[in-house]
């Protein structure tokens, strides 16, 4: 399916499938993906499919999101990719591949794990982890970090984006997924602090 494609359809199936807000953001992210995509030479189609898909699966009862979930490629049982808050990610990334035809496995990844990243990640996949968490429509947004993380090169721009996310879990005293934190040393021994 070609991308211009894939794009239509799902910008109908966000304002079908999510609430406005969740649509709102969808779309959000979908921009600033695209907008980081053309600044690294990538295929801006691309992450705005990404960024349309991510949370495709967001609203959707936790049992459907756990049995889309458990079809994603090396997701077991024990894995935080299958913690209800996340799962959304896998979840998404298999009805894309299942029901739409997606065989581009960088945009099936960066759709499974933009909750959590993984060490090494680089292209679509860093891309989408940052435009999530950089959508200037958030509540917990912080305008200075996005400005700050758009001046960043990519993977100086990742370490920011997950201090800062890492930081807000922190303090609202929600959990973090161990797969961010080896992201996190990971980032943190390889790329220099911004």
């Amino acid at each position: 399916m070609a991308y211009a494609e894939l794009i239509s359809k799902l910008m109908l199936l966000v304002d079908e499938r999510l609430s406005p807000s969740r649509a709102a953001h969808s779309r959000a992210v979908a921009d600033l993906a695209a907008e980081l995509c053309a600044r690294q030479g990538l295929d801006p189609d691309r992450g705005r499919a990404a960024g349309l898909a991510h949370d495709l699966c967001k609203e959707f009862p936790p049992d459907d999101q756990r049995k889309l979930a458990a079809d994603y490629p090396g997701i077991s049982k024990g894995s935080a990719l299958m913690a209800e808050k996340i799962l959304h990610g896998p979840a998404a990334a298999v009805l894309l591949g299942r029901d739409y035809g997606v065989d581009d496995d960088e945009l099936l990844e960066a759709v499974a794990l933009h909750t959590v990243g993984k060490p090494g990640m680089n292209g679509l996949c860093l891309i989408l982890y940052c435009a999530d968490k950089l959508d200037p429509s958030r509540r917990q947004g912080d305008p200075a970090l996005v400005d700050r993380c758009l001046g960043l090169p990519p993977r100086e721009m990742l370490l920011l984006v997950v201090s800062a996310s890492i930081s807000r879990l922190e303090a609202t005293g929600h959990a973090i997924a161990p797969e961010t934190l080896v992201l996190y040393t990971s980032l943190q021994q390889s790329v220099p602090a911004p």
